[in-house]
């Protein structure tokens, strides 16, 4: 699979998306009943009854309501609620963003046990090799039993070392199907390590954050919510105007009476025991907590954006030292083996080239897996992915 394809069925199946998606839904929905609370509401009734020593008798009604005024209080829940839709879809964002990261920092690390697998499989092979020639040279007597003995120690640790790899490669399968959302058996990755790209400076990656981090983006939602709490609370005292109308029929005798009513109502509070002051009291200091919310997201954002874009820079810094030191280890190990064939090395010297240069090759690996860590890591401080 390709990281393209990991990430595609992770958006489609993860179950923290399911969640956001359905946490977006009831916000919705809530803004509907906010909306429903100055709709026109109607019922009708209808009932029979019969006493001792009286004809049985019928009733039937139809009632209607509007309200017509609430002093603007509806207008500023659903505000308010269509904040908090706001709030929901940057949640399902950062949610989003979170699970792609994971299926980066999986996938990635798939890739690198996958070539540190392979690379104790080729030290395994070579230490094979070195074992034959070992045994060549004792049998014809140019060489002592040690390095025999020498050669077989370092194969087996090189054995070790492959089923650790290939145990390490199993539990980072398991942690690309975890990441995705899916159970996916057995993975082959076909999508490299990411290769060095050119990196916003600081001033447009802050830029960037701030436009577009969900965290910062909530809490400017947030912060505006908070500000019209306070409008929304200071009309707990407002007045209200409504008007109803019902017919009705009944009686006991067909055909039935029939009445008609239309009321006008207004309703203006005179005092409420000081509630509606404790409750724009309280709507302040929550607004004031949001605003300072806000604030401390930015410093947060500000110091994030910094450390991912030094975490990037550090990590493309090491690839090419370590594909120098990988040239290096191998022309030693070449030049190692063949002071060895021609007699003039020893097995030592021959070991600790090999070692050497099956280490730096990991090192490498290591490298450019972890610029490909970084650089997500630096997407996901940003709160969109790089082009």
């Amino acid at each position: 699979m390709s990281l393209d394809e990991c990430l595609a069925l992770a958006m489609e199946q993860h179950p923290a998306l399911e969640g956001a998606r359905a946490s977006l839904g009831a916000q919705s929905a809530r803004l509907d009943q906010v909306r429903a609370a100055n709709a026109l509401t109607a019922s009708i009734t209808a009932s029979t009854s019969r006493q001792t020593g009286a004809e049985q008798g019928w009733s039937t009604a139809f009632t209607a309501t509007k309200l017509l005024s609430d002093s603007g209080r509806n207008e500023l829940e659903r505000q308010n609620q269509g904040l908090a839709i706001g709030l929901a879809e940057e949640s399902l964002r950062d949610v989003a963003l979170s699970v792609r990261k994971g299926v980066k920092d999986a996938y990635f690390a798939l890739l690198l046990c996958g070539l540190k697998r392979d690379q104790a499989a080729e030290a395994v092979a070579t230490y094979e090799k070195h074992l034959d020639k070992a045994r060549g040279f004792y049998e014809a007597g140019a060489k002592a039993k040690f390095d025999v003995t020498k050669a077989e120690v370092d194969l087996g640790n090189a054995r070790i070392a492959l089923v650790s790899a290939q145990a390490a490669l199993a539990s980072a399968q398991a942690a690309l199907s975890n990441a995705t959302g899916a159970r996916l058996g057995t993975v082959e990755p076909v999508t490299g390590f990411l290769p060095p790209r050119p990196l916003p400076d600081e001033a447009v990656a802050v830029k960037l954050a701030m436009e577009n981090r969900p965290d910062l983006r909530s809490a400017r939602l947030r912060a505006e919510s908070g500000r019209l709490s306070i409008a929304i609370a200071a009309k707990g005292d407002a007045a209200t105007m409504s008007i109803s109308g019902s017919a009705s029929l009944s009686g006991s005798d067909w055909p039935l009476d029939d009445s008609f009513r239309a009321t006008l109502s207004l309703s203006a509070p005179v005092f409420d025991g000081g509630l509606t002051d404790a409750r724009v009291a309280e709507a302040r200091f929550v607004a004031e907590g949001a605003e300072a919310t806000l604030r401390q997201a930015r410093q947060t954002a500000l110091y994030e954006v910094r450390t991912a874009l030094l975490s990037v820079r550090e990590a493309e810094a090491r690839i090419p030292a370590a594909e120098l030191l990988v040239r290096q280890a191998e022309e030693s190990m070449v030049l190692a083996e063949g002071r060895y064939d021609t007699g003039v090395g020893n097995v030592l010297e021959v070991a600790d080239a090999v070692l050497a240069f099956n280490a730096a090759k990991v090192g490498l690996f290591q490298a450019r897996h972890d610029y490909s860590a970084a650089l997500a890591a630096l997407e996901r401080t940003l709160g969109g992915e790089l082009e």
